[in-house]
């Protein structure tokens, strides 16, 4: 071997060296690659559940509707849906328009629909898609009597003069609230009012701890049986931190709850209106107005907010599941029918509020089996669909409610769950 190659040959081997030492050691891991940017567009999100499925239109829906004078929501509702409670569903949503569902005679809704193929109604008066600056139509004279107007859409605080009393030298003129009803060429209501008018404002449910904490009415001052507006009484009970003026009620019977027997409350029948103008034990009350004549032992409920029931309601199923029955007929009779007025053991505690519709079903019995008799009346039959119901008005535990349909019998006791 010449001297001038032995540098070659150590080169080599100490190559041959290192390769085998870097097969022998462990491997380092691979570097991780880089994460991609985030993209600048935001991917479409992965949709969790399919699309609500859109309300049964009937087939006779009609593309354009002009609103007429009588017309009442429950009834346009049945004019494009199968089903009035999923009104809220097609009502074109708008949030600029706090009261969307207010439509009026004259008004033109249209029926479209969107890209998703999901139908929905939208309005027009006046050639414009309403809007929240879009003004009602022209109120009527507010001065028209109830015989003038028989029909109505609110009950609001009618402000009367009632007499003039001397003060400081000067002319005071006194107002008391009283129930007015606007005419209908104004908002249409959600039902006829025809036979709802007695418990929208003279009739309520009045808990037992009401009823013992209300004031009563002790004696006329001239100790008259008959007592009538301009008759001052004596009353015992009232308390200045509830003001002044009080509304007078008929305390009636109990509402017994079906399913438990617990008393719901009780019947309290509007009579009329009084102020209070003397303070003490007894108090000395004047009585403003009447629809009847008060009795001894009539309660006090004090007036609270303006004395306005709100009926700009829309019909819509329960936000979550009702089951409830049906307490009481305020008809009186067994056997209910369409229109009768009904009382239900559910209210706003249960998230029953004014425009829940509810159906109605009756119970199954538990006949006798002709074939085992061993067994009889170990079955229960199923519920079936009687009937459909509207609440108008709703107290805590309790509701009013109005039948809207009534495809069989109807009685107390009936089941009223979700449609």
């Amino acid at each position: 071997m010449n001297d001038y190659n032995a540098p070659r040959h150590l080169a080599v081997l100490l190559t041959v060296l290192a390769l085998a030492a870097c097969a022998h050691a462990p491997k380092k891991p691979a570097p991780k690659a880089a994460a991609p940017q985030a993209a600048t567009v935001s991917a479409p999100v992965a949709a969790s559940a399919p699309p609500a499925a859109a309300p049964a239109m009937q087939p006779t829906a009609p593309r354009q509707y002009t609103v007429k004078k009588g017309d009442t929501l429950w009834g346009i509702a049945t004019l494009y849906l199968k089903n009035a409670w999923d009104w809220p569903d097609i009502w074109y949503a708008n949030p600029a328009i706090k009261n969307p569902h207010l439509i009026y005679p004259g008004d033109v809704l249209i029926l479209g629909y969107n890209q998703a193929g999901q139908p929905s109604l939208s309005v027009e008066r006046n050639g414009q898609v309403v809007s929240e600056n879009t003004p009602p139509p022209s109120e009527a004279p507010t001065q028209a009597s109830t015989a003038e107007a028989p029909m109505a859409t609110t009950v609001a605080p009618k402000v009367e003069a009632q007499q003039e009393v001397a003060m400081s030298g000067l002319p005071v003129t006194k107002f008391e609230p009283q129930i007015r009803y606007v005419p209908l060429d104004q908002a249409i209501t959600t039902v006829n009012l025809d036979g709802l008018r007695p418990f929208l404002s003279k009739t309520r449910v009045v808990t037992k701890s009401e009823m013992e904490n209300a004031g009563y009415l002790m004696q006329a001052m001239d100790y008259q049986p008959a007592i009538s507006v301009g008759i001052p009484v004596y009353a015992r009970g009232l308390k200045p931190a509830d003001g002044v003026r009080y509304g007078i009620y008929h305390l009636g019977s109990a509402y017994v709850d079906p399913e438990n027997g617990h008393t719901l409350g009780y019947e309290a029948t509007y009579v009329g209106d009084a102020t209070v103008t003397a303070w003490g034990d007894p108090q000395k009350v004047d009585i403003t107005s009447s629809t009847m004549e008060a009795q001894v032992g009539d309660r006090f409920l004090a007036q609270t907010g303006n004395g306005v029931i709100d009926l700009s309601f829309q019909p819509h199923a329960p936000a979550k599941t009702v089951s409830g029955q049906i307490a009481a007929v305020l008809s009186g009779e067994g056997e209910i029918g369409q229109y009768d007025v009904v009382l239900l053991n559910r209210g706003t505690k249960d998230g029953v509020d004014p425009g829940t519709v509810l159906g109605v079903y009756r119970k199954g019995g538990k006949p006798d089996d002709p074939n085992n008799s061993i067994w009889s009346g170990s079955a229960t039959l199923p519920e079936e669909r009687s009937g459909t119901l509207m609440v108008f008005r709703s107290f805590d535990n309790a509701s009013y409610a109005v039948i809207m349909v009534a495809t069989r019998e109807i009685h107390v006791a009936d089941v009223v769950a979700n449609p």
